[in-house]
């Protein structure tokens, strides 16, 4: 009986070890790729997937999460999304430009930005109202996401709970990038009124507590604007 669980603590220790030295080679290939590319890249323009520059100090001048305005939480702490996803920078927004959107407000530095967002709130609404995509896949929770760790793709803003869930999503973005796409892209409404499946179309999305519902035409889109409770299948 000693015998055999000595050899069973020596293979658990080598299997243990066995998981640490892979998981250094994964971290030391990972660091050796993202050097080559930053040194065969240049530096005139950053690529489209660019992350946005350091997110600046959140100071007793700058408008906290839990900020209100008309009785919506102000996202990003006031700052443009806008500026975020097209200039790749922190850009404090201004109350005089500010748009209501899923239950959150957005400020703008101009009329220029806030048109913008509005031509396409889809695009320009941080992902999951700013909640961490990782946790909501690994976990089913919706954790608030910190613009100290935020990353863009496909021109869309991500926010995640820390350093490690940057890391994960980055190292697989197809696992999490659409984890807010209600039922995969398929029509609520058309489950809930047919009992079909139906697929949406991109150019009919709304936006429902972070959650995108995509529709194929105007009349189901609006039938969920109208009343999104009863068609919120996914959630």
């Amino acid at each position: 009986m000693n015998a055999t669980k000595k050899t069973l603590s020596l293979f658990n220790g080598i299997k243990f070890r066995g998981i640490i030295i892979a998981a250094l080679a994964m971290m030391s290939a990972t660091i050796a790729v993202r050097n080559a590319t930053a040194q065969s890249g240049t530096r005139t323009a950053p690529p489209r997937t660019a992350p946005p520059r350091t997110a600046p100090p959140i100071n007793n001048t700058t408008l906290g999460s839990g900020s209100k305005v008309n009785g919506d939480t102000v996202g990003l702490h006031g700052y443009c999304p806008v500026c975020v996803i097209n200039m790749k920078k922190w850009v404090k927004g201004n109350l005089k430009f500010s748009v209501q959107q899923d239950g959150k407000t957005y400020l703008f530095p101009s009329e220029e930005q806030k048109q913008m967002f509005l031509s396409n709130p889809t695009q320009y609404t941080p992902v999951l109202r700013s909640d961490c995509v990782v946790a909501l896949v690994e976990m089913h929770k919706r954790v608030p996401g910190n613009m100290n760790f935020a990353a863009l793709h496909n021109n869309r803003l991500y926010l995640f709970a820390n350093k490690q869930a940057k890391t994960m999503f980055e190292a697989n973005k197809a696992k999490y990038e659409n984890a807010d796409l209600a039922l995969g892209g398929k029509c609520s409404v058309c489950r809930v009124e047919m009992n079909q499946d139906v697929a949406g179309k991109l150019e009919f999305t709304s936006i429902h507590n972070g959650m995108r519902y995509q529709f194929p035409g105007m009349e189901q889109q609006q039938m969920f604007n109208k009343n999104p409770a009863k068609y919120n299948v996914a959630e």
